[in-house]
């Protein structure tokens, strides 16, 4: 892959984006569907046939359709980080039966090597970052993962509190997130995202 600039990386939603509007996130129709602007990895919902609850990830310059089996977005090339945005994706999830095996393929497809594992005791986690503002992909190896699959993400937003309050008990009390100093809030099943979402400080 192309040695240059970081390679665009989107994220693709599949179902309605009226769900996260109700939250109070700031969605935009475009061309290519409805799309919340991030700082480094903007969120697609194209609509069509993408399964609700879905999420899949787009990579520029991608070296394959997939990655150990999940299947990569095309990228909408008109769709671009918007610098100015009060948000950005944290990290994308992905579980796995395999973790070296996953991340030896996220390498090969994408071009960005594992940088570290952490060993939780009940499950591996192991960590990769790309794109145009450093999306980490954290995949994580735990019991009774039969093939990988995305299971959720993080955006990191300015003021949790008032998102929190703003969404009138659609997004749980924050609490300490692992990361030293920053805090995070889960979005409840009842907002009706289909996957699984959490807010976090900066």
């Amino acid at each position: 892959m192309p040695t240059g600039d970081a390679p665009l990386v989107q994220l693709v939603v599949g179902g309605s984006a009226e769900p996260w509007r109700v939250l109070g996130l700031p969605v935009v129709e475009t061309a290519d569907g409805m799309v919340l602007p991030t700082s480094n990895c903007p969120v697609i919902w194209p609509g069509g046939d993408l399964p609700s609850g879905s999420v899949m990830l787009a990579v520029e310059h991608a070296a394959a359709d997939q990655i150990d089996g999940l299947a990569l977005a095309p990228v909408a090339e008109t769709v671009t980080p918007d610098s100015g945005s009060a948000l950005s994706v944290d990290h994308l999830v992905i579980n796995t039966d395999d973790l070296e095996r996953t991340s030896g393929e996220i390498e090969r497809v994408t071009g960005h090597p594992l940088k570290r594992i952490r060993d939780a005791g009940a499950f591996r986690q192991g960590f990769h970052r790309l794109g145009r503002g450093g999306l980490i992909l954290e995949v994580v190896d735990r019991p009774g993962v039969s093939a990988p699959h995305c299971w959720g993400f993080v955006i990191t937003v300015d003021d949790l509190d008032a998102l929190v309050d703003a969404s009138k008990g659609l997004i749980g009390e924050p609490r300490d997130a692992v990361q030293p100093g920053r805090r995070i809030a889960t979005v409840a099943e009842a907002a009706g995202l289909g996957i699984a979402v959490a807010f976090m400080t900066r």
